[in-house]
């Protein structure tokens, strides 16, 4: 059996870039001038879509959107100065499979409101076993999540006044309202 081996070199790794070649073009985009961001782009864009796609099973749209959002952080970075010569080809599509997970994860999440909606929907209101469900899910949580949970879903308020209100950050808040629905799923998604 013969084995074909591609041997990629270090410029290849770079979008077809010397070091000082990258490094002239990144001053430059520093200033406005995007040739730069254009030539990953070009180099890049589609291979590195194609990558999400055929590795992770990702959907057409959803792997466009992960790959567009790496790209744009990555020229984030570049303009900030946070990247370096390298392997950027491999630095970008591991950042175009990072935003694959946190949007896949998102799409595979069941928002709360989503469930207050279905419950009125459905009326499971009388159905004993969904209501044992809640009642002991809500049960387990402490005081703090018992009155941060509702605050926001029952009384519709936003993080930002409970925050104000509790003399707290939003993003803490919103962060330990993230673990308080994470411990009532968990319990009520177990049965």
């Amino acid at each position: 059996m013969r084995y074909l081996w591609r041997v990629v070199t270090f410029e290849q790794k770079n979008f077809n870039l010397s070091e000082i070649e990258f490094n002239e073009l990144r001053d430059k985009l520093v200033n406005g001038d995007q040739h730069l961001f254009e030539h990953i782009f070009l180099q890049h864009f589609q291979k590195c879509m194609d990558y999400v796609i055929r590795e992770d099973k990702a959907e057409d749209d959803v792997a466009y959107d992960a790959t567009m959002d790496a790209f744009l952080s990555f020229r984030m970075k570049l303009v900030q100065g946070k990247v370096n010569y390298g392997n950027l080809r491999f630095l970008l599509t591991r950042m175009a499979r990072q935003h694959y997970y946190k949007r896949a994860k998102k799409e595979n999440t069941l928002d709360l409101d989503l469930i207050q909606h279905q419950v009125a929907d459905e009326d499971f209101t009388n159905n004993a076993d969904v209501m044992e469900l809640l009642q002991r899910g809500w049960s387990t949580l402490g005081e703090k999540c018992k009155h941060l949970l509702h605050s926001f879903y029952y009384l519709g308020q936003p993080l930002k006044s409970i925050a104000a209100r509790t003399n707290r950050k939003p993003d803490a808040l919103r962060k330990q309202k993230q673990r308080c629905v994470d411990q009532l799923r968990g319990v009520v998604l177990v049965k």
